[in-house]
């Protein structure tokens, strides 16, 4: 599982917070999600991203960048607080001048990630 937080603009909207934690699954180990759900491609993120979004409430549910071999969670809407911590940042350029992470989150460059070669990039 690869657990991590965000920095980038559209993250920033999507939460309403300085930055969004997310929870990654290989795409095989992800369920049907059953219920209305609505869709936004965001166009604007390298690679590009298509978001879903419960219908009823419009919470943000999960999202898949092009080619990915993860679909991504938001990791505020697990009830779970044995939830590991995360353990990267991306987009940290993007950050707001006054947040600090965790020592222990490594700064990763969102290409690696995307198309494999990161840190925790499946083997």
């Amino acid at each position: 599982m690869l657990n991590g937080l965000c920095n980038c603009d559209d993250c920033r909207r999507r939460t309403g917070a300085p930055f969004s934690w997310s929870v990654y699954f290989p795409n095989e180990a992800v369920r049907s999600i059953h219920g209305p759900l609505a869709t936004r491609v965001v166009e604007t993120t390298i690679p590009r991203t298509t978001r879903r979004f419960c219908a009823r409430c419009g919470s943000t549910l999960f999202w898949q960048a092009d080619g990915a071999a993860q679909t991504g969670f938001a990791a505020g809407c697990f009830n779970d607080p044995t939830l590991p911590a995360p353990s990267i940042v991306v987009r940290y350029p993007q950050r707001m001048p006054w947040a600090v992470f965790p020592a222990e989150c490594q700064i990763v460059d969102i290409e690696e990630l995307a198309w494999g070669t990161g840190p925790d990039a499946p083997a």
